[in-house]
């Protein structure tokens, strides 16, 4: 049985509503998903781009980071506006189909301006993606359960993560990298519809919030 079908079983038969159910499978698909080019994200580049591959690595990583960090209190801030959960889900689900088409896009890089707009872009929705996940989680999390939960959370993603660091590098030695970015792109989107699977609940939902 692979480690994804007995983590899932273990969700299935452990006491955790349905929402956290949800967020956490949605989270495991999705960073999954990066995983599995992440671990050798760097020989990616320097098989597709000439130059100091260090420092290239650096820069980008870095474009990653500080354009993430840039646009996520704004849309914590945002989110937190409305007494309506509806804006946590479709920013979330908006920043993870953002992420899905970089990784699509990535098969087309060939020059370093193009990896580091991707960069800001994959920044742009990853901040769009978390802070709405965090507040639905923090929100519907089981009451005596937060720190159980937190570490379910914890061990699922880590073992997804894990298990995908090997099979990409497996894929990209057998098919090349443009599948394992086709793969992360589909299984991502994948991770989207399952969030979308909250809708109904969600959008009828109201959360209390402090007026400022």
């Amino acid at each position: 049985m692979y480690p994804h079908m007995i983590v899932w079983r273990a969700i299935q038969q452990t006491k955790v509503n349905w929402v956290i159910k949800t967020l956490i499978l949605a989270d495991l698909i999705i960073l999954s998903a990066s995983q599995l080019f992440g671990p050798i994200f760097a020989i990616f580049i320097e098989n597709k781009i000439t130059g100091d591959i260090i420092e290239i690595v650096g820069v980008a990583a870095a474009i990653y980071l500080f354009s993430r960090s840039i646009v996520e209190i704004p849309v914590g801030i945002f989110v937190d506006r409305t007494s309506s959960e509806k804006d946590d889900l479709i920013t979330t689900v908006v920043g993870i189909v953002v992420m899905s088409c970089v990784y699509f896009l990535y098969t087309f890089v060939d020059s370093v301006w193009q990896l580091y707009s991707l960069q800001a872009l994959l920044g742009i929705g990853t901040a769009l993606a978390w802070p709405g996940w965090y507040s639905i989680f923090t929100r519907h999390i089981d009451k005596t359960k937060e720190a159980f939960e937190w570490s379910l959370y914890d061990v699922v993603v880590g073992i997804g993560m894990a298990t995908t660091a090997v099979v990409g590098s497996v894929i990209v030695k057998s098919f090349g990298f443009d599948w394992v970015f086709y793969l992360a792109s589909a299984f991502t989107l994948i991770g989207a519809l399952a969030l979308l699977t909250l809708k109904a609940k969600l959008f009828s939902q109201h959360r209390h919030t402090n007026p400022l």
